[in-house]
Parts: C-alpha cells; sequence; structure tokens
C-alpha cells in the first residue's frame, strides 16, 4: 500500500514538472518581451499620421510653421532631424499683422505701430511722424518729439476789423498733444522732423509733397518709400468747425473736425485698398476711393522721408493747399456747415 502511494506521488510530480516545461516553452514562441519606450514611441508616430493624414515612419518628421500676428521665434529655426543632421527652416515675421497675398499690383510695407494713446490724446501727427523715423531706424519717442521737435502755438489769437486772426495750422500744432487742440499739416511736422534728423545724425532728407496726386503717393510706396499723409479719422466726412486768419499772412484759414494723420504703408488695386499704419486704430485697410476723397479734402497734405541723395520722384506739388472754393467743391453732397462751439478737444 505504501508503494502505491508512493508511484501516485511521483506520477504527479512528472505530471506538474512536464506542464511546467510545456508553459515555458509556449512562452518563449511569442518573442521577446518589448520595452515600454517602444510602445509609446509607436503610439507618437501612429498619432503624427492621423494628425497629418500621411504615413510617417520613425525616419521621417514633418513640421508645419503657422504665421503668427506676434512672435519671438527668430527669421531661422535650427530643427534636429533623426539622423542628428540640422534642418534650417526660413519663414516671415510678422510683427504688426497678418500678411495679405498681395497680387502685382500691390504693395506693403511692414513698420512697427506706434499708438498715439494714451500719452497724445490728440498727437496723431507727431505720433505718425515717430512711426515714419523708427521705420528708418531712428530712436525716436513721441512724447519726446511732441515735447521737444513740434512747433506748437495756442493760436496766439487777436482780433482786427471784426476779424479773428490766430497762428497757422499749417505751421503750427495748435494746442497741446498731451492734453487737447486742433492738430497741424505739413509744414509743422516738416519742420519737426527736420530738426530731429539734424540733431541725430542726419543721413535722410524730408520732403514735403503736399498737394501731389494720389498717384504720386502709391508711386513712392512702389519705390518702397512710406508716406506720411493726412484724410480723416476713420474716413468719416470732414466738418466745419472755425475760421479765422493768419497772423503772419491774412490768409483766410478754415479747420474740420476728424482730422487725423497717419502713414500709408500699402495699397491693392485688384481689391480696391489701401492699408494705413494708422496711430489711433492701428493697422487698417480703407477703400481706396474714399481715402483719395478724404486726402483731397484734408488739403492733400503729404510728407516723405528719403535717404540723402536717394532717387528723386517726380511729384505735382503745384498747389499745397485748397482754398475756400476749391474746398467746399470737394465735400460730399448733401453736407451742411453748422457753427460749433469755439473750443476743439
Amino acid at each position: 500500500m505504501s508503494e502505491l502511494r508512493v508511484r501516485v506521488i511521483v506520477l504527479i510530480l512528472c505530471i506538474a514538472v512536464l506542464a511546467l516545461v510545456a508553459f515555458v516553452l509556449v512562452d518563449n514562441d511569442s518573442g521577446e518581451e518589448p520595452d515600454a519606450s517602444d510602445a509609446y514611441a509607436d503610439i507618437s508616430v501612429t498619432e503624427t499620421a492621423a494628425v497629418t493624414g500621411t504615413e510617417t515612419s520613425a525616419a521621417e518628421t514633418s513640421v508645419t510653421f503657422t504665421e503668427s500676428v506676434t512672435t519671438t521665434v527668430p527669421a531661422e529655426t535650427e530643427i534636429a532631424d533623426t539622423e542628428g543632421e540640422s534642418t534650417t527652416a526660413s519663414r516671415t515675421i510678422i510683427t504688426s499683422r497678418v500678411r495679405k497675398e498681395y497680387d502685382n499690383n500691390s504693395v506693403y510695407i511692414d513698420m512697427e505701430n506706434i499708438l498715439q494713446l494714451p500719452e497724445l490724446p490728440v498727437g496723431c501727427e507727431i505720433t505718425a511722424l515717430t512711426i515714419l523715423l523708427r521705420h528708418y531706424g531712428f530712436d525716436a519717442e513721441k512724447t519726446d518729439l511732441a515735447k521737444n521737435y513740434l512747433p506748437t502755438s495756442w493760436g496766439n489769437a487777436r482780433y482786427e476789423d471784426g476779424k479773428t486772426y490766430k497762428d497757422s495750422f499749417f505751421d503750427y500744432f495748435i494746442g497741446d498733444p498731451f492734453s487737447k487742440g486742433y492738430g497741424c499739416f505739413s509744414n509743422a511736422i516738416e519742420k519737426a522732423a527736420k530738426a530731429y534728423i539734424a540733431d541725430h545724425g542726419g543721413g535722410f532728407e524730408v520732403k514735403n509733397i503736399s498737394g501731389s496726386h494720389p498717384d504720386v503717393l502709391y508711386d513712392y510706396l512702389a519705390a518702397g518709400t512710406p508716406v506720411l499723409c493726412w484724410a480723416t479719422d476713420g474716413m468719416i466726412e470732414p466738418e466745419y468747425y472755425e475760421t479765422w486768419y493768419d497772423n503772419e499772412t491774412g490768409e483766410q484759414l478754415d479747420w474740420y473736425l476728424n482730422e487725423h494723420c497717419f502713414v500709408l504703408a500699402g495699397f491693392n488695386m485688384s481689391g480696391d485698398l489701401v492699408t494705413l499704419n494708422d496711430p489711433m486704430k492701428g493697422i487698417i485697410d480703407y477703400n481706396i476711393n474714399k481715402f483719395e476723397t478724404r486726402y483731397d479734402q484734408m488739403y492733400r497734405q503729404a510728407i516723405v522721408i528719403v535717404p540723402t541723395g536717394g532717387e528723386e520722384i517726380p511729384a505735382d506739388t503745384t498747389e499745397t493747399a485748397f482754398s475756400e472754393t476749391e474746398f467746399s467743391e470737394n465735400l460730399e453732397d448733401g453736407e451742411e456747415y453748422e457753427d460749433l462751439p469755439s473750443e476743439n478737444e
């Protein structure tokens, strides 16, 4: 009986050993156990293929750049590939607007935008000059230009024979760009620009091209030269405000509300658009016909800055300002004049 028990126990042990050997053999047939990092690599490649819609292998890398309005990425970015080599990817960095696809009849000059607010609530003209100067590499500051270079006057009003005489807004900023005032036109900005450039190394000339046909402005743009010019804020209709006579010349001067100054930075003839670098609104597009109408109504005032000795672009500057009659004819039909308070804030 004891011998039988021993045989049964030996048989059970043999069966157990055989079962263990069979289990080991089956496990070895399945290959080596995968490493955890390999599993994550497979998942990564699969997800990349799903996103790009293409088959992606471990030896290939697909990189897509997306243009941004503001970015700090350098113009050339080094990308390491899987073979240890380096690939250079270039792109255009736009700091002030999303670039548009312009055709052959279009121009856009990218430059920094500077807003007049909050320091200069009525200082669009000197801020526009700051934009232009910085475009040419000057370290210009709008408040410095407004305080130290812009000819200003509160008008020096006097009264004679029932008429009011004041300084001309062509030659002075009437008011204070830091608080309130009327504004100014090209002669005042020309003086400020020339004085600033002379104090900061020179090398550039200031040209007052007021009176020029709009096509002349576009010719400058096509040659790579942005134009500081005047129209109205938002291209709305100018509104008669006040009349006085020039202290120096006796000429009648008529001030219209909504005067505004900016840098003409581009045009798109196919789209009937101009692009303005606006001290109040940023980079903005307007209908080209509306812009030309307002430019005419604001006495065709325009300034360019060019390198000394640079190529001259012919400009029709035979009339630097419209007479009151010509100005009135340029106003849109149906507009009426009305008396307004004597102070323009």
